[in-house]
């Protein structure tokens, strides 16, 4: 999977834009890149949320959702791209085309 960054990195790339959705395990809001402009999403998950994790290629230890995100991200169309997370204390943090 794309490597995780620091938080301070996510708020420099990305502008948070207004919440899209909710539900009983993630927010999800709109964002922008500031790189390019390009509309992204970002999903936050309270790291007590996950339930499942997995085993990248690199050996380490990533919630299953990004694991198999990593897996189908090919760039094949109507398939939801994971473009990079971040690892915090309490939430993990998914940008998403």
């Amino acid at each position: 999977p794309p490597a995780g960054k620091a938080q301070q990195g996510l708020k420099e790339q990305d502008r948070l834009g207004s919440l899209l959705g909710r539900s009983g395990f993630s927010s999800i809001f709109a964002a922008t890149r500031l790189s390019d402009g390009a509309p992204v999403a970002i999903k936050r998950v309270p790291r007590k949320r996950v339930r499942h994790w997995g085993e990248p290629p690199d050996g380490t230890s990533a919630p299953l959702e990004i694991v198999l995100l990593a897996k189908v991200s090919t760039g094949f169309p109507g398939v939801v791209q994971l473009l990079e997370y971040l690892e915090l204390p309490n939430d993990i943090v998914m940008v998403l085309e």
